[in-house]
């Protein structure tokens, strides 16, 4: 494990989601890709330009240089409490630059924090988590929002659930496993989807699998379920092609 890729929006990322970025990149001394995803301003065309139609480009690049200039400034203070870091500024939109990202710079693991509020609608239309877990192409560590930092981020991983699907083999269990195991000396539990709710690990681990569109709405798929349930991070997988 050696690179993770860490989106970040520059203002709101959590204390807890912080605090695991530096638990899992010193525990394998990896080096941390810091990326923003500048989303440009649509321009308000009902407004008036004052006579000068360039006004709102020049504005658009005010808040484009601000934009890269905060990134820089996140670096350099996640550099000062010991972090490699490096910066990754880049402009489109967000859940579609973050998988391009992924599947240019090729991170070993992708941190990002979670909300874990959903609604029907977000079941209907797909939410954006479940999404990133379907596109990007390297495992990613679901933090869960500021809702639950009164469980405040551990200093290990020291329990870990493996929730065990159809088709899943040992050997695979093993190796989306293995390097967590190792790095914390945790106890590894394989359980169920059926038994998610009564089991309180430090860390959830999964591979997506597709359900369809039913097993969406329905709440079914285990997957969708502990991105929009789970009080603890969730690591999710991918299904082989």
């Amino acid at each position: 494990m050696k690179t993770i890729l860490f989106p970040t929006d520059l203002f709101d990322q959590s204390p807890s989601t912080r605090s695991y970025l530096h638990l899992m990149a010193s525990a394998w001394q990896a080096r941390v890709i810091l990326l923003h995803v500048y989303q440009p301003v649509v321009a308000d065309t009902s407004l008036t330009t004052f006579a000068d139609p360039g006004i709102g480009s020049l504005a658009t690049l005010d808040l484009e240089t601000i934009s890269q200039k905060h990134l820089n400034t996140l670096v350099d203070k996640f550099r000062s409490e010991g972090l490699d870091v490096i910066g990754e500024w880049r402009v489109g939109s967000v859940e579609d630059s973050i998988v391009e990202a992924a599947r240019e710079l090729a991170p070993d693991l992708l941190i990002t924090q979670r909300s874990t509020i959903a609604t029907f609608f977000d079941r209907l239309a797909g939410s954006a988590a479940d999404d990133l877990a379907r596109e990007a192409p390297c495992p990613v560590l679901f933090i869960p929002d500021g809702e639950h930092e009164a469980r405040s981020a551990p200093t290990a991983f020291r329990s870990i659930a493996y929730v065990l699907q159809q088709n899943i083999t040992q050997q695979m269990v093993t190796e989306q496993t293995a390097t967590i195991v190792d790095a914390f000396d945790a106890h590894l539990t394989v359980i169920t989807p059926e038994q998610i709710d009564e089991n309180r690990p430090d860390l959830f681990v999964i591979q997506r699998k597709e359900t369809g569109f039913l097993g969406g709405l329905m709440g079914s798929d285990p997957t969708e379920k502990l991105l929009s349930s789970s009080t603890v991070p969730v690591l999710v997988y991918h299904e082989a092609a």
